[in-house]
This record gives structure tokens, sequence and C-alpha cells, in this order.
């Protein structure tokens, strides 16, 4: 069994799910994510989702990613979902509230 390659970082970051639904992101590595949703998802599943860093040092910054689900956790009302990060592209989104002075 292979380990873990990549530090994760824990996370509250708001997932925003292709073809809809939202998501919270509970943690976060080059490689993968572990999220929390109401979404029905199945392991072996292809997903496409984004993440939003709104405090990204050069301005604020979108995430697409692909990803295939390896594991799904019944939680109660929700599902925590690990999946594995196939390919991912960054965006810099426009920053709204950028004052320099």
């Amino acid at each position: 069994m292979q380990g873990r390659k990549e530090e994760r970082f824990d996370s509250e970051l708001a997932i925003r799910l292709e073809g809809g639904g939202k998501a919270v992101a509970r943690n976060v590595s080059a490689s993968g994510v572990y999220f929390v949703t109401d979404v029905a998802l199945e392991a072996a599943q292809l997903v496409r989702f984004s993440l939003e860093f709104q405090d990204f040092p050069s301005g604020p910054i979108e995430v697409n990613c692909s990803a295939r689900i390896v594991r799904v956790e019944e939680q109660g009302v929700g599902r925590g979902v690990a999946a594995s990060i196939s390919s991912f592209e960054f965006r810099r989104l426009p920053n709204a509230g950028k004052s320099s002075h």
C-alpha cells in the first residue's frame, strides 16, 4: 500500500460541482481532496469541480479540477467524498474589492 506523497491542508473551502451542487473541502493536497456534500456520488465516478481562493496573495484565483472518486462515506445527511485529482487548472478571478492605496 502506498502512502500519501503530498502534504494535506485542512480547509473549509467552498466547492462548486460541475452540473450543479455544492460541497465543502475538508482537506486538500496537490493530488487529492476530501469534501462533504449532499450530492449523490459514487466510487470510481469522474467529477469536475471548482475551488475559489479569495485570499490568494496575488489576488483571487479559481482552480478547476478533474478527479476520480476513490471513496464515499455516509455522514448523516451528507456524504464524505475522497477523490484523486487527475488534473487542475488555475484561473485568475477579477479582484472586485481591490484597493492598492
